[in-house]
């Protein structure tokens, strides 16, 4: 049985619209479609919108997702087994949204979507963040809604992923790739679902994509 964020991705999908056309047509942000779609809101006040618009079902969109939640809408992104893990006193841990932004890029949130207590192995981490990811670009290895643990801190390293940013347009442009080598002027990059028209194999001009943070790890869906 699909879960909801499912059912409303694929209904988008097979009308040929982008996150963004959606939510210019429920008059919401963006960024509200991504946590949506992505699991990170359960049970949205826009969803009688969305199933309108969509022609869908309400009631097959009102029960609970799995996935990363905003304070006081539903389940956690981690499962009750995962807890002892966590420093429970401080959720001081960011996670940040990613929307569409072109093929095998993302535009993430300007703002942290959720704080959840910091995980046992980044307490003394400060800037280390989550990131949810969006599209299939590197799957299977981080997958469409999953989150990726960044720690910008740690040095650039070759044969591991990173998320590399650039603004556009006045927007934290940003893309999850795998680095394989460094020069002064390129960083060269792989992944693993390459989006139509695009190499598995390509090159990022570090001018343009001039911040590169190390991923360490990810936390799937329960």
């Amino acid at each position: 049985m699909m879960e909801p964020r499912e059912i409303i991705r694929e209904a988008r999908e097979k009308r040929g619209w982008s996150q963004k056309d959606l939510a210019d047509r429920a008059g919401v942000s963006q960024v509200a479609i991504v946590k949506i779609e992505s699991g990170a809101t359960v049970h949205s006040k826009f969803l009688p919108k969305i199933a309108q618009i969509l022609a869908l079902d309400l009631a097959d969109l009102d029960h609970t997702l799995k996935g990363v939640t905003l304070p006081g809408e539903g389940r956690s992104f981690l499962s009750e087994s995962s807890r002892p893990f966590l420093n429970e006193v401080r959720p001081d841990f960011r996670i940040y949204a990613s929307a569409e932004g072109g093929p095998g890029e993302i535009i993430r949130s300007s703002e942290p979507i959720d704080f959840i207590p910091r995980p046992s192995h980044l307490i003394h981490v400060k800037d280390a963040y989550g990131l949810l990811v969006t599209g299939s670009s590197m799957a299977p290895e981080y997958k469409h809604g999953e989150m990726a643990i960044v720690e910008p801190s740690l040095p650039v390293m070759p044969d591991e992923v990173h998320i590399f940013y650039a603004e556009k347009d006045g927007e934290a442009r940003a893309t999850i790739k795998h680095l394989r080598r460094v020069t002064a002027e390129r960083w060269l990059v792989r992944q693993h679902n390459p989006p139509e028209g695009m190499a598995a194999d390509f090159t990022l001009s570090r001018k343009e994509w001039g911040i590169a943070h190390r991923v360490t790890g990810k936390w799937a869906r329960r």
